[in-house]
């Protein structure tokens, strides 16, 4: 009898929602935007007066494909001089609200509220162009680069 009453508490423990025992933080993984992509680095010798964004700039010169990190919803398109194009998708994971802001695309191939899954090509960049990814846990800034699935794509030059 204390057999099943262990069993059963182990049970509960593992599959009640809101009980994380065994969630790691952070575990969550993206796919990558750009195939054979770099990593820019920041410019050397510049002043910071604000706190910096934690964004990821990448760079390509045989891929132009620029594709959707995880399923989600595309909640703001737009166009600017500065940035070019830009998309910017909801994504729900683990139980958390994401919006990943994509700049730098030189087309669009999504419209507000398309349903986007991972790996869905999203716009184009011209050859040897950047793009930047900004990620927010809801209103929150994160790093993107320890979400991203890209095992030995991602090098800093």
């Amino acid at each position: 009898m204390k057999r099943l009453v262990k069993y059963c508490l182990l049970i509960v423990l593992l599959y009640v929602p809101g009980i994380d025992l065994l969630a790691q933080k952070d575990s969550v993984k993206l796919v990558c935007p750009l195939n054979e992509a770099i990593v820019v680095p920041p410019p050397k010798n510049v002043i910071h007066y604000d706190e910096e964004d934690l964004c990821i700039v990448l760079q390509s010169i045989p891929d132009t494909v620029v594709k959707s990190v995880g399923l989600g919803r595309v909640t703001n398109t737009e166009f600017t001089e500065e940035s070019k194009n830009g998309v910017v998708v909801f994504v729900k994971l683990n139980g958390k609200d994401y919006y990943i802001w994509y700049t730098g695309l030189t087309k669009l191939l999504v419209r507000r509220n398309d349903v986007v899954k991972p790996g869905q090509p999203l716009g184009y960049v011209s050859s040897g162009e950047r793009i930047e990814l900004i990620m927010y846990e809801f209103e929150t800034p994160v790093d993107p680069i320890k979400f991203l699935d890209c095992k030995g794509v991602l090098k800093r030059d």
